[in-house]
């Protein structure tokens, strides 16, 4: 069955090839979800990489499209480098070098041309900043189940931002990455968390959530070794990627039900929340 995620990979190399960045982002689902069906969690990460490569090589385009080229071979490249990787048996150390290593050379270019010439290599800096948002992050569990707050949305844009300008260790990249993923789990956690009417089943949720943050607290604060980072993130990776599909599954494209900073009496927003849980609930009855 690894032939399937095999396809999925020729498929996002050939969209990088036409500058067709949503595909390859798509792609990037579609190997989460083939990862999940074929119960092989430890390769829904190369679902998340794709996704990666499709925003960074946009972002480049974006900031200097002559540096496009030189980016798109270098993503290329690393996408040939992971399907060379899939095999029966999964060496997550390989993958995560990998990563490292694209990395290095395209997270020069996500910055400006004036960034660049003044921003120093500084990976100490980095460093301190993951401390940081680490503690961050399980001191404020608290807020991640009241309205309107982005704290896992902001530390993954922290560390991201600090990253491209001074450069990383490998646990700073790793950590990146996890919490990109817990981020797309705590979307759909958040967004379903609110349609649940029961204080029990809202209590459960939230301990589950909880549990995600203490694991990758403890992870990143134990003093592990570098192989045993990569085994247990990619653990964890593959258990918030599927939950993350699941949720999919259930609810589809999840959108804001209200722009940010516009605030709606408690009643008008519940009546929302109603009517899209009733549209989703009823496009899933007639398979849509």
């Amino acid at each position: 069955m690894i032939e399937t995620i095999k396809q999925d990979m020729l498929v996002a190399i050939e969209a990088l090839k036409r500058d067709n960045f949503d595909l390859v982002n798509i792609i990037g689902n579609r190997i989460a979800s083939d990862s999940m069906i074929m119960k092989r969690n430890e390769l829904i990460i190369t679902g998340f990489l794709l996704k990666e490569v499709s925003i960074e090589i946009r972002r480049v385009k974006e900031i200097n499209e002559k540096n496009l080229t030189r980016c798109k071979d270098t993503g290329r490249k690393f996408l040939e480098g992971l399907l060379s990787l899939l095999e029966d048996k999964i060496v997550n150390k390989e993958i995560w070098e990998k990563y490292q290593n694209y990395e290095k050379e395209v997270r020069k270019y996500l910055i400006s041309d004036i960034e660049s010439s003044i921003y120093k290599e500084n990976p100490d800096f980095t460093k301190e900043t993951r401390t940081m948002l680490l503690e961050h992050l399980t001191g404020n569990k608290r807020l991640l189940t009241k309205r309107d707050y982005r704290s896992v949305e902001g530390i993954a844009s922290e560390i991201s931002r600090v990253i491209n300008a001074y450069g990383f260790y490998p646990e700073d990249l790793v950590f990146y990455l996890v919490m990109k993923v817990f981020s797309s789990y705590y979307n759909y956690f958040i967004y379903d968390y609110y349609l649940e009417e029961s204080e029990e089943e809202k209590t459960k949720k939230e301990k589950e959530m909880n549990s995600y943050i203490d694991n990758i607290y403890e992870l990143f604060s134990a003093g592990n070794n570098l192989n045993d980072l990569y085994e247990g993130s990619t653990k964890i990776i593959g258990e918030l990627g599927t939950k993350w599909r699941a949720h999919f599954i259930n609810l589809g494209e999840i959108r804001m039900i209200v722009e940010r900073g516009i605030e709606l009496p408690p009643e008008a927003k519940k009546k929302i929340e109603e009517g899209i849980a009733e549209v989703f609930e009823r496009k899933i009855k007639e398979g849509k």
